[in-house]
Formats: structure tokens, sequence, C-alpha cells
């Protein structure tokens, strides 16, 4: 795979947020609602707040933060990608669906351990693009450029993908497996590992099951060598061998999602009683960190993808701790032991915490 440009410096070589929806038992008194493991230690301090209206991002969707910025992508709208200099408080803009240079119907932010590259991709064509983030400080105007590009057949087999040091991973619409594991020396491609199961998702085709499982959740370790997929409920831990394979470490499998499929197409429609789960996810080094919302689409809306709590696990897969967020969180970035919690309630807001040592 031929890479078109790189990042002069010397670097250390993040996804995308999706909406999740599951089904999980009712709240005691003790445990955080009922997932397995976890209790209601304490409350995370807000320490900051950032007005992203004044910074004219109207709409975000998602959040990242890399290197000196949080970095917004929306989902509708015009402005579909917006990177803030916390430094300087600049803003730079991209456009890139229907408007851009390269007018591609959607895309998503690429999970990297590159600390100082951004990366997002077409997910119909496999095309990576991306900016230096040291080339952006200098100059906040400057375009992002095509890195490189998977072979995926046009329409996309990718729906989403990460970028390790050795090998891309990615989750789609996939044949022989739930993941598509990339090698970028060799060009191989394999696919890997079977979905989590029960009697419903066993007896769906293959494209029923990467539809439903399209709003996967995928993150790697400091080493690239571990990864962890979360969905509604299910959350899996693996390693990640010198060779691109994978091997399942241990399954929280807390609960099944409730769905219907469509009748045209690999159409997957979920149930709105159901509590939205696990909408979102960051790790680092010692934890994966997910946030939870036991909120219904049936009573709160979209307002339901506000999640009340944060979970952490360690790379085990054991449960560690819970927070109680006194800020309900959209989504969420991490930058060491500071969280930086994007609001949708009202206007969007950026909340910053500070979490334990």
């Amino acid at each position: 795979m031929k890479r078109l440009i790189r990042c002069k410096q010397n670097v250390h070589s993040h996804w995308l947020m999706a909406m999740v929806v599951v089904w999980f038992s009712s709240c005691n008194r003790t445990s955080v609602c009922g997932i397995d493991g976890f209790y209601d230690t304490s409350t995370l301090v807000l320490k900051d707040s950032i007005v992203l209206e004044d910074r004219d991002i109207l709409n975000p969707h998602h959040i990242y933060y890399k290197d000196g910025f949080l970095i917004f992508n929306s989902i509708r709208g015009e402005r579909e990608i917006q990177l803030l200099n916390l430094s300087t408080d600049e803003v730079t803009e991209y456009h890139v669906i229907g408007q851009g240079r390269n007018e591609m119907a959607n895309y998503h932010t690429v999970n990297t351990k590159d600390e100082k590259m951004y990366l997002f991709a077409d997910n119909h064509t496999g095309k990576v693009y991306g900016v230096c983030l040291d080339s952006l400080r200098l100059n906040p105007k400057k375009e992002y450029e095509l890195l490189y590009s998977l072979p995926v057949a046009k329409g996309g087999l990718f729906l989403r993908f990460m970028d390790l040091p050795k090998h891309v991973v990615g989750i789609g619409l996939l044949e022989d497996g739930r993941f598509g594991v990339f090698d970028k020396e060799t060009d191989a491609f394999k696919g890997q590992m079977e979905y989590p199961g029960n009697e419903t998702i066993q007896s769906l085709s293959y494209l029923h099951k990467g539809a439903l499982f399209s709003r996967t959740l995928m993150a790697s370790d400091a080493s690239g060598k571990r990864m962890v997929a979360t969905a509604f409920g299910l959350m899996d831990f693996y390693s990640i061998s010198d060779d691109g394979d994978l091997s399942l470490l241990k399954s929280n499998h807390y609960h099944f999602p409730m769905f219907e499929t469509g009748t045209n197409g690999p159409a997957v429609v979920f149930k709105k009683e159901d509590k939205a789960g696990i909408t979102g996810m960051c790790t680092d080094k010692n934890y994966v960190y997910g946030l939870y919302s036991d909120r219904t689409m049936a009573d709160y809306g979209e307002g339901a993808y506000n999640a009340p709590y944060l979970l952490v696990w360690d790379w085990n897969g054991n449960p560690v701790k819970a927070y109680k967020l006194p800020k309900p969180l959209y989504g969420f970035a991490l930058d060491g032991t500071v969280l930086y919690g994007l609001s949708r309630e009202d206007s969007p807001m950026v909340y910053v915490f500070e979490l334990e040592e």
C-alpha cells in the first residue's frame, strides 16, 4: 500500500462514535443500572466548559482529542469536520460531503495511534485522508491530503476501521467474519472472528449481521497489540498478533440488542423501548472508558444518547469503576486525566472534567 504523505516529525504511531441501542436490566439501589460488577462510587467534578456556539461550532455529533486539538464531526449540516486549537482558539473547517473537493458520500474519523495525525476516511472508496497537526498549527488553513487507499470494492465493504502500526482493522459487510484485517506491507486481506450471537443474530445473513453491528466501536491499547470492540451491551477484548491474527481474550456480554430486520436490503430497525446503553468509548494504556445511558428513545427521544454514567474497565475486561456525570454526555474524548465531554442537551457544549489518578 502506498502512502502519499507522511508527517515530517518523528511521531508516535482516534473513531467514531456511533449511536447504539441495547436492552439493560432494571436498576437496583447500588449498582449502575444492573451492569454486572459496576458500582456508583464517585461523581466527576466539573472543572470548566467551552461554549461551542462562540466558536461557530453548531452541530457536532462526535468529539475527539488529539495533540492539543478538539476535533468535531457532524453527520448533518454544512460544516462536516472542525478542528479547534485549544491554545489559540482558532477553528479549521473541512467540508467533505457533497461540497468538498472529494465529495464523499459519508466519512468517519479513523482511530490511529499516530498522535500527530488526524485521519478520516471515505466509507465507500476506502480512501484515507489526513492532516499533520503540527503543520495545521503553523497554518490553520492547511488542507487535508490523501494518505492511502484500501483496496475495497466500490460501494464499500468497510463501514468503519482503525489504523494500527502494521494493519488496518475494519468492520462492514464482510462475508468471512466480523472484522477485516488488512496488512499494510503485503496488501493481504482476511476476515476474522465470529459475531457475538444469540439465536436471533445467528440466523441472520452476513449482510444483516454487518448492518446490525455497523455501530461497533473499536479502539486499541497503546501498543496496538490489544483491541476492544463494543456494540449495544456486548464488549469483546482481543489480542492482535504480529501477523494480524485476532484472538478473543474475554467477552462481557451484558445484553443483546432488540431489533427487527427490514425486507429491502440489509436494513435493521431498533426498538424505541431499548435503553441507549454504551454510546461512546475511549482508551488509554491502562483502561477502557465507556459512556452508558439508561435512557430510552421512547422517553427521551434523541436525548437518550446523553449518557449520565462513565464506566471503566481494565484491558483484561474487568470492571474497575463507575462515575456519575454531573452533566450527561453525548460523546467524550480524553487527554490523560482530562475528560472533554460533548453535551447536546441544549446548545452543544463541551464540559471539562478531571479523572481520578
